[in-house]
Formats: C-alpha cells, sequence, structure tokens
C-alpha cells in the first residue's frame, strides 16, 4: 500500500507534541474566531450558510451582518482548520498504527489520515470562497456561493468520515483490551 510510510514517520512522540500544539491552537483560536463571528451578528449558523447553495440567501444573511468583524473570523478560521487538521491526522496515524500491518482496518485508517487532511484543505477552499463573495458581499455572482457550499458539503462529508472513524476505531481498540 503506498500509505505504508505513515506506519512508522513520523514518530508517535512526533505526532503526541502535533496533538498537544494543536489542541492549545484551538484553544487560542477558536474562542477568539466565535467572539467575531457573534459579535459580527451573522444570523444563522454555520451549516445553515454553508449549505445554502445559494448567493441570494448569503446576500441577505450579509445584509444583517458586520462584514468587517465575520471577515476577521473566516481569517481566524484558517488557524482552526490548521488545529483540527493536525489533530485528525495524527489521530488518525496512532490509531491505525494499533492494528495489525496488512489489515483492513490499518489499510482503511491510513487512507482516513488524507480524509482528514482533505477537509481541512476542502475547508480552506470554501473559505477562500467565503472572501471573495465578502469582497463584494451584495454582487457576487450566484455560482460563488454554489461553489463554497460544494466544498463546504465535502469538508463535512470528510469530517464525519475521520471523526466516526476515529471514535469506532478507538472503541475496537478498547474492547479487543479488555477481551485481553
Amino acid at each position: 500500500m503506498y500509505f505504508n510510510k505513515l506506519s512508522e514517520w513520523p514518530s508517535s512522540k512526533i505526532l503526541k507534541r502535533i496533538i498537544i500544539l494543536a489542541i492549545i491552537l484551538l484553544l487560542i483560536v477558536y474562542p477568539i474566531m466565535t467572539y467575531f463571528f457573534m459579535i459580527s451578528d451573522f444570523p444563522v449558523g454555520f451549516i445553515q450558510s454553508q449549505l445554502s447553495f445559494s448567493g441570494e440567501i448569503l446576500k441577505l444573511y450579509y445584509s444583517a451582518t458586520d462584514i468587517n468583524l465575520y471577515l476577521i473570523g473566516q481569517l481566524l478560521d484558517y488557524g482552526f482548520m490548521l488545529g483540527y487538521g493536525l489533530i485528525f491526522f495524527s489521530v488518525s496515524v496512532l490509531i491505525a498504527r494499533i492494528f495489525e500491518q496488512e489489515s483492513k482496518a490499518k489499510q482503511i485508517g491510513l487512507i482516513i489520515v488524507l480524509l482528514g487532511i482533505a477537509a481541512a484543505l476542502f475547508d480552506a477552499l470554501e473559505n477562500v470562497f467565503i472572501l471573495i463573495t465578502l469582497a463584494d458581499p451584495f454582487g457576487f455572482p450566484n455560482i460563488i456561493a454554489i461553489i463554497h457550499s460544494l466544498f463546504a458539503l465535502f469538508k463535512y462529508i470528510c469530517f464525519i468520515l475521520v471523526l466516526g472513524y476515529i471514535i469506532i476505531a478507538a472503541i475496537a481498540q478498547l474492547i479487543q483490551l479488555i477481551k485481553k
């Protein structure tokens, strides 16, 4: 398999350090980012706005929003993406390494590692299109909102798959430990 390099590199010690640093990053960025989104008065939740697939709906949301404050929140979101992307990568690699070398669970786990990275990359691309809409919040073409929502959809699919794998694999490992 192409991903076998991840069975050895980076070391478990480095992955654990990455997790700690990513958690620290999230603990710093998330409250500040959330604060800016809150004071911007953006009228709906993230999922509702990100999956709107409509420029007209986004323009309506933007009309009730302090665009400059919302923009700061969007820029801070890149720190959030980095944090959760690093956590997904590191935790997925560590869990995949627990399974036997040639097992399907290990192979799936190493593919899941890529989905964790993909989630953060789709999120970054989604934000690029959000930033484009914010450059002209009432005049951007509808296709920009559609592309923004597609990247958000891909992000959520990857996010759910990775999180699901981490939870299921951790439970499976816990059950194996209890049986021993």
